[in-house]
């Protein structure tokens, strides 16, 4: 488990010794978190197409999870330590400290440093991306220590390995804060975004700045780290003075240090990167005129003198790492313009989603409408085919036989009607007429409905139902609909719907498929005289079973059925035998024909989403389904123990590990 830390990790209100260990399991607790919720937040983002919200990319805290909490808390953990502060008060002295060897130039005058730079580890650019760690510079390999000297209008941050840095350091030297140029400020901001600590570097000439206090207000604002180096202090005449210069510094910028050091005024030990840092304690008891002071550091010049980098890479790195994770979750759950705020932007707007949706449930865009049943026969002769095809040798044989007798029967019947009657259209072009009308007819609906949706005040429909409706005429979708109906193959359609449900038959009816097969072979001998007593009898009640091509039917063999049951009366008998069977056939060829409108009625629908809608119902659906979803759970569960573990740093609280679970 991890140990509890102190507030010392937190700002200055509770000090804690300088010694204090913290576990690096605190880290891999926030590690873990933030790679789990990287990956929820582009799950999540894809998801959320369909309600077009601003893309995650360009949000503050969006970047700051990417950009700054995923590459820093992964295997190897870093700081980005940027030393800053105004003109001519030796930063360049500090920032070669913190390397650890002479990297900047400096100098007794201003050197006038334009252009940030950076040291970093060996090997740590095939570990990271620079251009995500640095997205406002122009990248730029450091080779000369001049070069930060020389006026570029780009942006630029010069940058260079060395085996010297500590592994978990990032360092930089910036242009001053309290330059007359605006393009210094824009540059010094963006050191200061990308900085996990800032290294304020203040004398007592410059503490009162304003432009360096303006500069220092922000970071303030941000949440911030920030360690306080007192440059070129005389001690011990100084040590009076100090608190009293960062009291003023603190009150007009509301930083609060995490760690006060006084660098002495020492310029042979400052060119020989051998300054020796006294850490002090803010708020301090030397200053009188702040009742919560304390002290932990002695009498002045007691706290034996430290190496900055060694404060920052070893002594202090987990404190302050910590630390600054406080300003970064602040950011990252912040209600208003965090994380919570985007699940709750997706909310709001699927609920959107899901009233529209509701409407278009409500107004049933597609209301009843009369669709044409399939040609009997069709089905029926399809039916046969397949039977036929299923058969043995002799009963196929024999049926075919009877089957060339039906249709010669059929054909003279048929001739004879047309005669009387005139000439019959084929049912399957009676049929595609029928079902026309039915399209035309649903067509018509579907348009009054959607007009009258765009009057209903919901915004997300009316904006897109314009589109459609206004884009997209009438006459334009009725066309594209008679083209594909004219093309449409029925046989085909019927083919693969008697192919299945047959298949199907056979194999879960198994019982009434056998009857049938038995009550088929055993129609082979006896059909002649059923065939005779079943036309007497009109059992069917259907002219086409027994006169055409259909009186070799299922359904015709279905009644020969009481052979197969034994049965050798003849007439009314042998009818009421067969009519338990023939009732479940006649039942499974509704069944039938319900599928076949079915489809059909499928195949109008899915042309109307994709000519009119646009797949309108489905992306309504889609979009109000999302705060049910896994990804937005899950994020939404991430992001609580964000929250949580955001409460117990400011608490002073160890980190909880369950929750990272």
């Amino acid at each position: 488990m991890t140990k509890a830390f102190s507030s010392s990790v937190l700002g200055p209100s509770a000090r804690s010794s300088p010694n204090l260990e913290v576990e690096t399991d605190t880290l891999a607790t926030f590690g873990s978190l933030v790679q789990r919720l990287s990956g929820a937040m582009t799950r999540l983002e894809e998801l959320t197409q369909p309600l077009k919200l601003p893309p995650l990319e360009g949000r503050e805290w969006y970047d700051l999870l990417i950009r700054k909490l995923l590459p820093q808390l992964g295997d190897s953990t870093y700081l980005v330590v940027a030393v800053v502060g105004g003109t001519n008060i030796g930063k360049s002295v500090i920032f070669n400290h913190i390397a650890g060897f002479r990297a900047s130039a400096s100098s007794p005058l201003a050197s006038g440093t334009k252009h940030p730079v950076c040291l970093i580890p060996d090997g740590f650019d095939s570990r990271h991306d620079l251009k995500a760690l640095f997205p406002a510079f122009d990248l730029r390999r450091w080779g000369d220590s001049e070069e930060a000297l020389t006026s570029h209008t780009e942006h630029c941050l010069f940058w260079r390995t060395s085996p010297d840095v500590p592994e978990n350091l990032v360092i930089l030297d910036t242009p001053d804060v309290d330059s007359d140029a605006p393009v210094n400020w824009q540059r010094a901001d963006a050191v200061r975004q990308a900085a996990d600590v800032l290294v304020a570097v203040l004398t007592q000439q410059k503490y009162n700045d304003a432009a360096v206090k303006q500069f220092f207000r922000k970071a303030a604002d941000e949440d911030k780290a920030a360690i306080v180096v007192f440059n070129q202090v005389e001690l011990p005449d100084d040590e009076p003075y100090w608190p009293l210069w960062l009291k003023t510094f603190c009150s007009e910028t509301g930083l609060r240090p995490e760690y006060v050091y006084l660098a002495p005024n020492d310029r042979k030990s400052a060119e020989a990167i051998a300054l020796n840092f006294a850490e002090r304690t803010w708020p301090s008891a030397t200053n009188p005129t702040d009742s919560t002071a304390t002290s932990s550091a002695g009498p002045a010049g007691s706290s034996p003198p430290v190496r900055l980098n060694q404060v920052l890479s070893q002594l202090r790195f987990t404190e302050i790492k910590l630390r600054t994770l406080r300003g970064s979750l602040k950011r990252l759950v912040a209600l208003d313009d965090g994380a919570p705020a985007y699940l709750q932007e997706i909310r709001q707007k699927s609920q959107q989603f899901r009233e529209a949706a509701t409407i278009f449930a409500s107004r049933g865009l597609i209301r009843k409408t009369h669709w044409p049943a399939p040609p009997n026969s069709l089905l029926v002769d399809e039916m046969w085919r397949w039977w036929n095809s299923h058969r043995e040798v002799w009963t196929s044989s024999v049926h075919g036989v009877y089957a060339h007798i039906g249709r010669w029967v059929n054909g003279g019947v048929r001739v004879v009607r047309d005669r009387i009657w005139g000439q019959s259209v084929p049912p399957l072009d009676e049929y595609r007429r029928a079902e026309w009308e039915a399209i035309v007819q649903v067509l018509e609906q579907v348009f009054n409905q959607l007009d009258l949706i765009t009057t209903l005040g919901n915004e997300l429909l009316t904006e897109r139902l314009d589109r459609v409706l206004s884009g997209t005429s009438r006459e334009t979708v009725l066309e594209r609909l008679r083209k594909e109906h004219n093309e449409f193959d029925f046989e085909k359609l019927v083919q693969s719907l008697v192919e299945t449900e047959l298949s199907a038959l056979r194999t879960d009816r198994a019982q009434l498929f056998n009857i049938i097969r038995n009550a088929d072979r055993a129609a082979a001998i006896v059909r002649p005289v059923l065939t005779v007593l079943l036309a007497f009898g009109g059992v069917f009640g259907a002219e086409h079973i027994l006169v055409n091509a259909a009186s070799q039917s299922l359904t015709h063999v279905a009644v020969d059925a009481t052979v197969a049951a034994g049965t050798t009366v003849a007439g009314n008998a042998a009818v009421d035998s067969a009519t338990g069977v023939l009732s479940q056939v006649k039942a499974w060829l509704l069944q039938l024909h319900h599928k076949f409108k079915l489809r059909r009625e499928e195949w109008l629908t899915n042309r109307l989403s994709e000519y009119l809608l646009g797949g309108l119902v489905d992306e309504l659906h889609a979009g109000a389904i999302i705060p049910n979803s896994a990804a937005f759970q899950e994020a939404e569960e991430l992001i609580r123990q964000f929250s949580a573990q955001q409460i117990r740093l400011l608490a002073g609280k160890p980190i909880d590990e369950t929750t990272a679970m």
